[in-house]
């Protein structure tokens, strides 16, 4: 008896697979962050490098922040933006908890705001 019973639920995983029915739960999709800065002219080098060492800090800010990075245009075809923000989250949970930390408010007051002349914010699902 115990053998037919292996055998049905065998052979209906093999149906379900052959369906492109998966038994695994598919995985919620990362998001990704994208940030642009256009900086005032009287922006030092210097503040944009504290800036820099600021916004890699966050990776230890929230749990759901896998990665971060902050980089120069080195195009020129980014209309004056010349600095980005990349950074992916587990979900989109972990992004509204990073947007609502401390950390990152006191970073947009203090660092950011001070030297902005323009700023775009992009959000997606990946």
């Amino acid at each position: 008896m115990k053998n037919i019973i292996v055998l049905i639920i065998f052979i209906g995983s093999l149906f379900a697979t052959a369906k492109g029915q998966s038994l695994q739960k598919t995985p919620a999709p990362k998001i990704v962050h994208i940030v642009l800065f256009k900086f005032k002219k009287s922006t030092s080098s210097e503040q944009i490098k504290d800036l820099k060492d600021e916004i890699l800090k966050q990776k230890n800010t929230v749990a759901g922040l896998l990665e971060i990075s902050f980089g120069l245009d080195f195009t020129g075809r980014a209309k004056d933006f010349s600095y980005a923000e990349t950074a992916v989250f587990k979900d989109r949970k972990s992004l509204d908890e990073f947007n609502r930390s401390d950390y990152h408010k006191q970073l947009i007051i203090k660092q950011i705001k001070p030297i902005l002349e323009d700023i775009l914010v992009l959000d997606y699902e990946q």
